[in-house]
């Protein structure tokens, strides 16, 4: 039985005006969709599709009257359902909302007479994976990127490395090799390609200041000292910049001709080199580390894009390089609400593209959304704000946190939806409601079982030691002792 409440992220606009009796021979005119999704179509709605010219057409067709470039429109009537968009990625975000209908009509003999008009309200819908404290393998990652597709989310942040772990092996380095769970360049390489049939870009960060344990542990006479919460600094010199810049070029190497890359930059102490010039800044060192990645770009004949953190009380970007800079101010406690409308604010009245950093920290023990919600309602207004960023910090048993995500997807794309829980604030009267339909929809997306989720992501690893099994308190590799970062957050109170 159809429910709208189940289509999910909410459409901006749909009008529901009957049912019809469902066809009994079905066509597919995919146009410019990826191949995979024919085959996606039968297993999910349990439809034989047919080539007799008599079947009920299901076409996908590119209309530049579709505004937005990622929008869509959808239309099932009972001579034929025609999806438009204004490029392949709409058509594919208009055939995730179509298997969410079909598949409440399994066992119906009806379908909805149904006209849909949709798009996203943030550009870039992220989420983030935190390769440098917990695990993630390529199977993992992949399975991550189908059910960011199936919940039209478009990026894949990598933080891939912290104080605590290395997630990426990198070649002629150490860096990455003392984890026995970490991935190749050629594995990152073949998650960016697969990651680009689901409309999914990949956004590597490579930490460039602060949490860098995991590499100073294996060149010791780069680190400057402690971080805000411990773990290790770059001693900013002239070797940490040709070290950095090694390393972007090895991870832009396998990113695609246009690419987003993310240097970090915050929660860090300044230890400044004696071979840099005399009042050498943190300012200068943004300025300094973007020339770097455009020489890098230049080099592989690749446009890149740099992202940082905004860090606590901010970060000063030169004003000549701030039409490439997205800046990324985060949050993730509700309880910190009007820090985070300060920071919308802030970031709203500068000329910069910023994100909004949003999601769980460490601290969060369950999958936690509300300042996600607040966040995305909250800025709705925002002529500048690139997108979200649905983070998880610290854990990696997704299979327990989905919540976090599937919310956040819900307001990344509508903040404001016309739903009966859109604006629900207490949890547990969002949960009341939400968590059926989370259930519905993992029971029918089969990349979202609960098991199979946890089968792929191997051990359950939390701050670089394994959590439970056999190996329940041991650290993952050296780097994760030599961090010293179990101790000294105060989560309430940063911001």
């Amino acid at each position: 039985m159809f429910k709208k409440e189940r289509l999910w992220p909410y459409p901006q606009n749909l009008n529901v005006a009957g049912e019809f009796k469902k066809p009994v021979t079905i066509s597919f005119a995919a146009g410019d969709l990826p191949d995979f999704c024919a085959e996606e179509f039968e297993q999910i709605t349990g439809i034989k599709l047919s080539n007799a010219p008599e079947a009920y057409c299901i076409k996908f067709l590119l209309d530049q009257s579709c505004i937005h470039q990622q929008g869509y429109s959808l239309g099932i009537s009972p001579e034929n359902c025609i999806i438009k968009g204004n490029t392949s990625q709409g058509l594919f975000y208009g055939f995730q909302t179509l298997l969410q209908i079909l598949a409440q009509c399994k066992s119906d003999m009806t379908w909805p007479i149904i006209t849909i008009k949709d798009h996203p309200r943030y550009n870039k819908r992220c989420f983030m994976v935190d390769m440098g404290r917990t695990v993630y393998n390529i199977t993992s990652l992949k399975r991550i990127v189908r059910i960011l597709a199936r919940l039209k989310m478009n990026q894949l942040h990598l933080s891939l490395y912290d104080d605590e772990l290395c997630g990426l092996q990198f070649k002629n380095f150490p860096f990455g090799h003392d984890n026995p769970h970490s991935i190749t360049l050629e594995e990152l390489a073949e998650l960016v390609d697969y990651a680009s049939r689901y409309h999914v870009e990949i956004v590597p960060e490579l930490e460039s200041w602060g949490h860098v344990g995991s590499l100073v542990y294996h060149m010791p006479e780069l680190n400057g000292g402690p971080g805000m919460y411990n773990g290790s600094c770059f001693r900013i010199t002239e070797k940490t910049f040709t070290l950095m810049r090694e390393l972007i070029s090895q991870v832009v190497t396998v990113m695609p001709s246009k690419a987003t890359i993310h240097l970090g930059l915050d929660e860090a102490t300044w230890y400044p080199g004696t071979d840099l010039p005399a009042g050498f800044t943190p300012c200068d060192m943004v300025k300094r580390y973007y020339e770097i990645l455009q020489s890098v770009g230049k080099e592989h004949d690749k446009e890149l894009t740099l992202r940082i953190w905004a860090d606590h009380g901010g970060r000063t970007v030169p004003e000549d390089i701030q039409h490439n800079v997205i800046i990324e101010p985060w949050e993730y406690w509700i309880q910190q609400a009007p820090a985070i409308s300060e920071k919308i604010a802030k970031y709203s009245s500068q000329k910069m593209r910023w994100m909004m950093g949003a999601g769980s920290s460490g601290g969060h023990f369950r999958g936690a959304y509300s300042a996600t919600r607040y966040w995305c309602q909250n800025a709705v207004n925002s002529d500048n704000v690139d997108g979200v960023n649905i983070t998880m910090w610290l854990w990696n048993d997704l299979e327990r946190r989905l919540a976090l995500l599937f919310n956040g997807a819900y307001y990344a794309w509508n903040p404001l939806a016309k739903s009966d829980f859109s604006h629900l604030e207490d949890i547990e009267a969002c949960d009341l409601k939400v968590f059926p339909i989370m259930y519905w929809w993992q029971s029918n997306f089969r990349d979202a079982f609960a098991d199979d989720i946890e089968r792929d992501r191997g051990p359950l690893v939390y701050n670089g030691f394994y959590l439970w099994g056999k190996n329940h308190g041991k650290a993952v590799a050296p780097t994760a002792i030599a961090a010293n970062t179990t101790d000294g957050h105060d989560y309430l109170n940063e911001h």
